[in-house]
């Protein structure tokens, strides 16, 4: 059953990530589209913070490093719904839009069983970058009337990824340990863009429309280090295993790479309307296989766990965005900084009889100088988050129903359009043991 579960998960969600329009943002139309900070549910309920979130069931896929506390084979499905609404002036307009966020396993490896030090890996698909726009301005010419000039854009860019943490230094009692992770991904997708200038006498036939399309097909090997030290405070002697109190650090480095990209860029004149065409003349075809060159990326985060019931995060992101060039062609933008705090919390981890105290109630916030330039000026994004995790099937259980929501709104001075989010989360941690029902084998007399 389970098996059939898992292989249907991955034919949905091979087919969503290709197909999907991931995104209705007009600022998509910059760079690659909208850049997506990868993260499970439960870690965007704490306003996407986990680069020194220590975990035995969500998988860290932004820090390898963290791997090293998976304890058992997981498996986790993520997806959200986005409402967007598009506030101009005194008019708004909103829109919502499904998509698949995550979906990865991770397996712990006991490498060193005489020293106690541990291992894990992931492998996955996510997300990496989502276009989706469709704006028109107008403007009046003498003689020629009213001209619609129309910008499209769709697709995306997504990340396959494998990943590796170890302990590469440990105590005996693993009261400090310090992890090394790497994450290596193989990065696919495409991405259009369409200028269209339409003119009103073009359809009495004295004038001819304009069509401009791109298409951009991107692939490369894309690589993170990550490191990630732990402190044990203190611990119950009763779950040895557990992490019932730490202080960590956490960091990443991501360099930049050069992306192979087959472009081609066509151009021609038309008439009659844009739905059925009739090409007058093609004006221009070319294409090109000019290298994207994206952006790097760094972080740093720290990691409180309390009792075992209070989890604490802070993350600190920097991604040069001014880095990023496509076919060539530097695109403009700003150097992006994120900076995200996040809390978790368990009434009683040990209360198993009562399904309220141990389910995990989570809240965040994050801010963000994004890496928009439009017109000279740098939006920011701010995000409230909040969120609950559920056991599945028994309160005993390690498998989690996750979900979420965040209130965001990405805004500037002079910004044309401001942007208002509410995202609802859903995901679900498959981490079997004894205490799922599901899972385990049925027996017969």
């Amino acid at each position: 059953m389970i098996k059939r579960l898992l292989f249907l998960l991955s034919i949905c969600l091979s087919q969503g990530v290709s197909a999907q329009t991931n995104t209705l943002s007009p600022y998509s139309i910059y760079g690659l589209g909208d850049n997506v900070h990868s993260s499970l549910a439960a870690q965007s309920s704490m306003g996407g913070t986990s680069l020194a979130m220590l975990s035995t069931q969500n998988i860290n896929i932004n820090n390898p490093a963290a791997l090293v506390f998976v304890n058992r084979p997981t498996f986790n499905f993520d997806i959200k719904n986005e409402f967007l609404t598009l506030n101009n002036g005194g008019t708004s307009e909103t829109s919502s839009l499904f998509s698949i966020e995550n979906f990865s396993f991770a397996f712990p490896l006991v490498i060193d069983p005489q020293r106690k030090r541990k291992g894990a890996f992931t492998f996955g698909l996510t997300p990496y970058a989502r276009q989706g726009y469709d704006v028109a301005s107008y403007q009046t010419v003498e003689d020629l009337g009213e001209i619609q000039y129309r910008f499209l854009g769709e697709g995306g860019i997504n990340s396959a990824f494998l990943a590796a943490g170890y302990d590469i230094l440990s105590d005996s009692g693993r009261v400090n340990t310090l992890s090394i992770g790497a994450t290596g991904s193989y990065v696919f997708g495409s991405i259009q863009n369409e200028r269209i200038t339409i003119i009103d006498s073009a359809f009495n036939g004295s004038g001819s429309n304009l069509y401009r399309g791109e298409n951009h097909e991107i692939s490369a090997a894309d690589f993170k280090l990550g490191l990630l030290y732990t402190r044990r405070l203190f611990w119950n002697k009763n779950t040895p295993d557990a992490i019932n109190g730490s202080f960590s650090v956490g960091a990443f480095y991501k360099p930049s790479v050069s992306m192979n990209t087959f472009s081609d860029d066509v151009a021609y004149t038309f008439i009659n309307n844009y739905n059925s065409p009739t090409i007058v003349d093609t004006v221009a075809f070319s294409s090109s296989n000019i290298p994207t060159i994206a952006a790097s990326s760094f972080g740093l985060g720290f990691g409180f766990i309390y009792d075992g019931r209070i989890s604490l995060g802070l993350d600190f992101t920097s991604t040069r965005w001014s880095e990023l060039s496509i076919a060539g062609v530097n695109q403009g933008l700003n150097d992006e900084f994120r900076a995200s705090l996040g809390v978790e919390y368990i009434p009683d981890p040990t209360s198993y009889k009562q399904l309220l105290k141990v389910m995990r109630y989570r809240a965040g916030f994050s801010y963000e100088q994004t890496r928009l330039n439009v017109s000279g000026v740098q939006p920011t994004r701010v995000g409230f988050t909040a969120g609950l995790g559920v056991p599945i099937i028994a309160s005993k259980s390690t498998s989690v129903f996750n979900i979420g929501t965040e209130y965001a709104i990405r805004s500037g001075a002079g910004l044309p359009v401001v942007e208002n989010y509410v995202n609802i989360f859903i995901g679900l941690t498959f981490t079997p043991n004894q205490y799922d029902r599901w899972f385990a084998k049925q027996k017969y007399d």
